[in-house]
């Protein structure tokens, strides 16, 4: 191939291509193809969980490309329940340089993926854990000015210069310094080596219409901290528009596939996939009419899922599952191992037989579905799934 000949690529690349005399470079910033397995033996597990880093990857990418400010990846609590290491794995590779975790065990975790990402715990600094940031390079978010004395003296002390985040309640809920203590403590970030990297804040998401209320008061307060990078926007606040964004926006539930705009159609992948096996069908006369004449034969399949593996409970007939590519009403509550389905009406009755798997979430039955009809959210749907799956984790 010479240089400035005309290169045909079939298919599509997620990516640049560039011809450098007759070599084609091709930089890829999807994960490569590959397959991960974790959790117990599929024959043995209650149910198979199948997580698609590909989705992940391209969620993050979605997200970073809607603004001009950096992107990080919250991958806290597990990552959503879904899993840190392979979850972080794929988003470093796709080119995410910043992680929010919740504490340091997470950290640790995140630090074992790349030892070059910059990784702030949301939790802040435990009394006597500073030697055990500096050792994971971590940066604490400073949420009081007990955490800030003890993190000061730390740093004056060892001369470390790994740097911190100051966290700013601007909600009217949730953890943080006041916007009292913030304004106080601001002329300090003016000396050399004050360490503070970061100025954050978190937007209420139970309550949006405070949230130009919010991006205006943390826009007076980043003029009184010039010159450092700011972050406020979290997944929902990436779609409110620049003015929300700042320098660094935090990707988190709508990385696993949660819509971030419930209001409008979901911008995201899917992500996972649940199924759970039959382990037994049976046939139940059930009376109908008030006088108990008219009798109705209903045919319910039990699954191997409950309450104990994180599914929730709901209303009769509002959550569905999918049997042989059909919908089919959640009979009842959940029990701790086992959960009923009405499959009477559907088409085929041989869908529903010992041993066929069962979809409980997925392309067709997504999280927020799952999320409405519990009346919870995507993020606690999510980081209530157990750990008695066969988990895999597959790039494609």
């Amino acid at each position: 191939m010479e240089s400035g000949s005309t290169v045909i690529v079939e298919g599509s690349v997620d990516g640049r291509i560039s011809n450098r005399g007759g070599r084609l470079v091709v930089n890829n910033k999807r994960p490569p193809p590959c397959v991960t397995l974790d959790g117990p033996p599929e024959a043995e597990a209650c149910g198979v969980l199948k997580i698609n880093l590909t989705a992940i990857a391209s969620n993050w990418g979605r997200l970073s490309k809607s603004t001009e400010a950096e992107c990080a990846s919250v991958v806290r609590g597990n990552a959503y329940g879904c899993g840190i290491e392979p979850i972080a794995r794929a988003l470093c590779k796709s080119g995410c340089k910043v992680f929010f975790v919740t504490n340091l065990p997470e950290a640790k975790r995140v630090r074992a993926i790349d030892p070059s990402v910059t990784i702030y715990v949301l939790h802040g600094l435990y009394s006597g854990t500073a030697p055990a940031f500096a050792e994971a390079n971590a940066q604490p978010v400073i949420n009081s000015m007990a955490e800030m004395a003890e993190w000061g003296a730390f740093v004056a002390s060892h001369q470390w210069r790994c740097g911190c985040a100051l966290n700013v309640n601007t909600s009217e809920s949730g953890i943080g310094l006041s916007l009292e203590e913030a304004t106080a403590f601001a002329p300090r970030v003016h000396a050399p080596n004050h360490g503070i990297t970061l100025l954050i804040s978190h937007l209420d998401t139970d309550k949006t219409a405070n949230h130009e209320r919010q991006i205006s008061v943390f826009r007076d307060l980043r003029r009184v901290y010039s010159g450092m990078r700011a972050s406020l926007a979290n997944s929902s606040g990436i779609f409110l528009g620049r003015n929300a964004h700042f320098d660094l926006v935090r990707a988190g539930s709508a990385l696993y596939g949660v819509n971030p705009t419930p209001s409008l159609p979901n911008p995201m992948l899917p992500v996972i996939e649940l199924k759970a096996r039959i382990v037994q069908v049976r046939n139940f006369e059930s009376i109908a009419g008030s006088i108990g004449i008219a009798k109705r034969r209903r045919r319910l399949a039990f699954i191997s899922m409950g309450y104990a593996d994180g599914y929730p409970c709901a209303s009769a007939n509002k959550l569905q599952v999918l049997v042989g590519g059909y919908r089919c009403p959640v009979a009842g509550n959940p029990s701790m191992d086992l959960l009923s389905i009405d499959v009477s009406d559907l088409p085929d009755p041989g869908a529903a037989r010992y041993g066929e798997m069962v979809t409980l979430i997925g392309a067709e039955i997504g999280v927020d579905e799952i999320a409405a009809a519990s009346r919870s959210s995507g993020r606690e749907v999510l980081t209530h799934l157990g750990n008695r799956f066969h988990r895999v984790y597959y790039a494609i």
